[in-house]
């Protein structure tokens, strides 16, 4: 009773019943006031801890000091009690303090801390790839499509990082905790769901989770018909938003949300995600199919954009895998369905990469930086104009600007075989071995042809490794006439003395059997640079737009410093083009305007 007694007489009880009214107003109020101006997030750790701090300062003045009608005096010790009880009141009133200490912090914290935590906006997330729950694997696609939709759409969002699609997809049928995913990708949240479809009927669940607790911020199911899917992925985008807690002006709410949809007729949409999916694999039987594909969603629904730009790009790439003969009448349709594509959507970024494409095939240089450089800017997370864009940055020499382009297409789509082997040759050129080697193994682990085993073959001519080059060489996909040239080829780089009549029977080669100038390359390994400057000057007198066919980036490859450092090859540049475009968006990594030619390289 002595104890509650002098707390009642020194009036404590008082102090801390005021001091921790006033120490939750001024928390109270600084989780809101705070962080509405801008203030650092320690700011609001500052006044709970000051608060906190302050308190048993508080609490001991209050035990020493009175306030009375004389102003502040010294309370004056019980005098009847004897010392060894005056101590023990003085513990007791420190447990009491720290006891109440802990009580305001926690209020403080739950409060302050704890209220501004909650309204903390999260402005990262990854879009993991919706599980299939159909039963058929071969409905991936409209899963996979639905996951990709949802991340353009969050991609829209201003101030929202969207982890890139493949560094997502990477755990497409893993099963993976979330806050390891969330460490992993570096993102505050993780959308993941499910979808299965049966008939015209398709149920979808979504849900949003923390990936600091595990725990889920937002879930929900959608059974609606296939024809309200688009509306569906709106409602899940902005759902998101709003978990987010994502402060979005009117009119960036207007560019989050979709005037319209895609299409309004869901079987072409089924055939354009069909399509895509046989687009990415490649290969000639694949790309026709997906011509196949896309036409046929192009019929059901001729306003369908998107799917007439899949088709454009389905036709630029052929070429590639077709006879010589063929380009041309590809090219057209490529063109043809871009053009019809940006009719009805101006917007749409694959459509400008492929026009861009088309200006880099045709040797309209800075066409086709400009067209890169929007179709990027419209579609950021698309891996196509990165891909396309590096092969244009190697053509003009600049090579370190091709590597970050065609690393990024590899991160956007890291499943994509012709992406590993383009940046494996971004890396050959730049002679990096190792990394050459790496990329193009995991192309053909991808399912890439024999095309990879160049890279093998160019690596082991480096490394004088002469064993292994003939037999690079021989899986590589050759014409039948140039097999037989290959023992030849081979031993005239382990002996320069046979090198001239390696070259003789090069040259002997007919034209119907492949061009001179697609020899450029085996001739600069054979350190032939006088003969291949006559090879295409040659060309050129028979056809000043032969240049477009070149396979010009070996000059900026190991094997043609000598052929780059030559004073023929500024004239060259000059006529060919490189050089206005140099001027415009920068000279080759190693090179420079010089005084007495356009250009000049280390």
């Amino acid at each position: 009773m002595a104890f509650w007694g002098e707390l009642k007489r020194r009036r404590v009880g008082k102090v801390a019943i005021a001091y921790g009214a006033i120490a939750w107003a001024v928390t109270e109020s600084s989780s809101v006031v705070l962080p509405a101006l801008r203030l650092p997030d320690w700011t609001i750790t500052f006044v709970v801890v000051f608060l906190m701090v302050g308190f048993p300062v508080a609490m001991i003045l209050a035990w020493i000091f009175d306030v009375g009608p004389a102003g502040i005096e010294r309370t004056e010790p019980l005098g009847s009690a004897p010392p060894a009880m005056r101590r023990r009141v003085r513990v007791a009133y420190g447990l009491v303090v720290l006891v109440l200490m802990g009580g305001l912090g926690y209020l403080l914290y739950e409060r302050g801390l704890g209220k501004a935590f909650a309204s903390e906006t999260r402005d990262s997330i990854a879009v993991l790839p919706f599980a299939n729950l159909s039963g058929d694997s071969a409905q991936d696609y409209f899963s996979d499509g639905m996951s990709e939709e949802l991340l353009n759409l969050l991609a829209r969002v201003p101030g929202l990082q969207v982890a890139a699609r493949t560094s997502s997809f990477a755990y497409k049928g893993k099963t993976a905790d979330v806050r390891e995913v969330g460490r992993e990708l570096g993102v505050a949240t993780v959308l993941e769901g499910s979808v299965r479809q049966s008939g015209v009927r398709v149920r979808i669940t979504a849900q949003l989770i923390d990936t600091e607790t595990g725990f889920h911020l937002w879930s929900e199911t959608y059974d609606r018909e296939l024809k309200d899917i688009f509306s569906v992925q709106d409602e899940i985008s902005g759902a998101i938003v709003e978990q987010l807690k994502l402060e979005l002006k009117p009119e960036q709410q207007a560019a989050v949300r979709r005037d319209k949809a895609p299409t309004s007729n869901v079987e072409a949409y089924e055939l354009y995600l069909q399509g895509r999916a046989a687009w990415k694999k490649r290969g000639k039987d694949n790309l026709l199919r997906a011509v196949e594909l896309f036409q046929q969603a192009v019929a059901r629904d001729p306003a369908f954009a998107r799917a007439h730009a899949a088709l454009a790009s389905a036709y630029v790439v052929l070429p590639g895998y077709t006879p010589e003969d063929d380009f041309e009448r590809f090219t057209t349709l490529a063109e043809r369905a871009a053009r019809q594509a940006l009719t009805l959507d101006a917007n749409i970024g694959e459509a400008h990469a492929v026009l861009a494409q088309l200006a880099s095939n045709r040797g309209q240089l800075l066409d086709a930086e400009s067209g890169f450089f929007f179709a990027i800017s419209l579609e950021p997370l698309e891996a196509t104009p990165h891909h396309w864009y590096s092969m244009l940055l190697a053509r003009v020499g600049r090579l370190d600007a091709a590597l970050e382009q065609a690393r990024r297409a590899q991160e956007l789509d890291p499943s994509g075989p012709v992406l590993a082997l383009n940046l494996a040759n971004m890396h050959l050129m730049r002679g990096e071995n190792e990394q050459a080697l790496r990329y193009s193994r995991l192309a053909g682990d991808l399912g890439m042809d024999a095309s990879h085993k160049g890279i093998d073959a160019t690596v082991a001519m480096r490394e004088r490794r002469f064993d292994e080059i003939e037999e690079a060489l021989q899986k590589q996909d050759l014409p039948a006439e140039v097999r037989p040239f290959i023992p030849d080829f081979v031993a005239a780089l382990r002996d320069p003395a046979r090198r001239p009549a390696a070259v003789a029977r090069m040259r002997a080669l007919p034209p119907a059997t492949i061009k001179q100038q697609q020899l450029i390359q085996p001739y600069l390994q054979l350190g032939q640079v006088d003969l291949v400057y006559a090879i295409l000057q040659e060309a050129l007198a028979q056809d000043p737009e032969a240049w477009r066919d070149w396979d010009i980036v070996v000059a900026w490859g190991p094997e043609g410093a000598g052929f780059r450092r030559d004073p023929r090859f500024a004239g060259l540049a000059e006529r060919i083009g490189l050089v206005q475009y140099w001027k415009q968006y920068g000279y080759p990594d190693g090179c420079k305007a010089g005084t007495e030619r356009s250009i000049e390289c280390a």
